[in-house]
Order: structure tokens, then C-alpha cells, then sequence
């Protein structure tokens, strides 16, 4: 093998490396608010939606987002918390798209103290993708993603103005159950956008930014090499 052959083997075994990556985790970002303070609510069963702690996406370009953990407070010690993150599509008409639905954590399962705690948002990956414009907001369902539940967790303090439904009775409680692309249910009672609350809890996403596949570079770049070696050796057998 000549010199030209091995700086095209090498070149070659280089792209190949090149080719097989296809994307990266970039830009994180948190919906919702810090972890701390507050007390609960004496209703059982409610469904929040931080429609002021959103995100928005005026990139321009189509964004695509893994959704990765749920932080929250742990203020009393019962029930169980699902996490979500809708899109709203008109907060004035309280209409919302449900993007991602996290994992129930569940009092005895999860948790067993008050506190602050930290889990992935799903066992298995949550991703979402938000076309230019497209609003994103936080939620919490406090019971299963169906709305059981044993009585609210994430306590709450003065602040936003947050989209809240409900019931004080696990009859009248929300629910996820029409899933994906489905809006949520709501609850025997609901305050619209007026209810000023901040509830200690927040939703991480990390963007997925995508790596343009290099293999159309490649097997230009590989062209252009090959074609400067044939040359070469036409001219070294001329």
C-alpha cells in the first residue's frame, strides 16, 4: 500500500467515525419555579398549570426537547404527584395539549419525609417537539394519572397566576387519562387564570439539537480525495 492509499484509508476511517454521530443534548431549560416553602391545599385531588412559567419558542425553526426531571416539594407527607407538560394553545379559553406525562411518585413509594426531591421525569424518554411560536407550560396532577389520590403534597405560596382544577374529594378530581395529543381533564371545580400561586415545583427539559448527518460531506470529501490520487498516480505512470 502506498502513501496516497493509507491517507485515504485513514481518511475514510475517520468519516466513518464522523458519520455515526447524529445529535447532542444542548440548551436545558426549567419550567415552573423554585423549590421551596409554602403549605398545601385542604382539596385532595387538584391539577395545576403554571400558564406564567412557560417557555416559548421564537427561534423560528422547529425545536425538539427531552424532558428529563421533576423537581418538587414534598409538603405533606401523603397521595401521590404526576408530572406533565402541556402546550397552550389559548390560555384565555383554559385549552391545553398534553406533550409529556411523567411518572406518578407516590408517598411510601418515592417519598416517605417532607422535603425537597428530585426525580426523572418518566422511566421511559419523554420527548416533545414545539414548532415556531408553540407555547409550553408546567402542570402537576396531585394524584394518579387517572385522579386518585389521597390528598394534595406540593404546597404552594403567594405569586403567580396559575390555571388550577379540582375537587376536595377524589370524585371531583382531574385526570390524564385522554394521554398524548389529548387534553386534560379537568376537575369539579376550576379557577381560571386568576388564582395567585406559586407552587414549589419545576419540570427540566434539555433541547436535542440535531447534528447534521455528514455523510453527503463525506463521500464528497471522499470523491475529491480519490480523484486527486488517480491523478497522481496518472502522472507518476505517465
Amino acid at each position: 500500500m502506498n502513501f496516497t492509499q493509507k491517507t485515504y484509508t485513514a481518511v475514510l476511517l475517520a468519516l466513518t467515525g464522523v458519520i455515526s454521530v447524529s445529535s447532542v443534548n444542548a440548551t436545558p431549560i426549567t419550567l415552573g419555579d423554585s423549590v421551596f416553602g409554602g403549605g398545601v391545599d385542604s382539596w385532595r385531588s387538584i391539577m395545576v398549570i403554571g400558564e406564567n412559567d412557560g417557555y416559548i419558542n421564537t427561534t423560528g425553526n422547529t425545536q425538539e426537547f427531552d424532558v428529563t426531571a421533576f423537581n418538587f416539594r414534598v409538603g405533606a407527607n401523603r397521595g401521590s404527584v404526576t408530572p406533565f407538560v402541556v402546550r397552550v394553545n389559548d390560555a384565555t379559553a383554559n385549552d391545553f395539549t398534553l406533550l409529556a406525562i411523567g411518572d406518578t411518585r407516590s408517598s411510601g413509594v418515592d417519598y416517605n419525609s417532607l422535603g425537597d426531591f428530585s426525580f426523572d421525569f418518566s422511566s421511559i424518554l419523554s420527548s416533545i417537539t414545539l414548532n415556531p411560536g408553540d407555547y409550553i407550560a408546567p402542570g402537576f396532577l396531585d394524584a394518579d394519572a387517572d385522579g386518585k389520590s389521597a390528598g394534595s403534597v406540593i404546597p404552594f405560596f403567594g405569586g403567580d397566576s396559575v390555571f388550577l382544577t379540582g375537587s376536595p374529594a377524589d370524585s371531583g378530581s382531574g385526570n390524564l387519562s385522554n394521554g398524548i395529543d389529548g387534553s386534560p381533564t379537568f376537575g369539579a371545580s376550576t379557577f381560571t387564570n386568576g388564582l395567585n400561586r406559586n407552587y414549589s415545583f419545576n419540570i427540566s427539559l434539555e433541547e436535542t439539537v440535531s447534528v447534521p448527518e455528514p455523510s453527503s460531506i463525506a463521500l464528497l470529501f471522499l470523491g475529491l480525495v480519490g480523484l486527486t490520487i488517480r491523478r497522481r498516480n496518472q502522472k507518476m505512470h505517465a
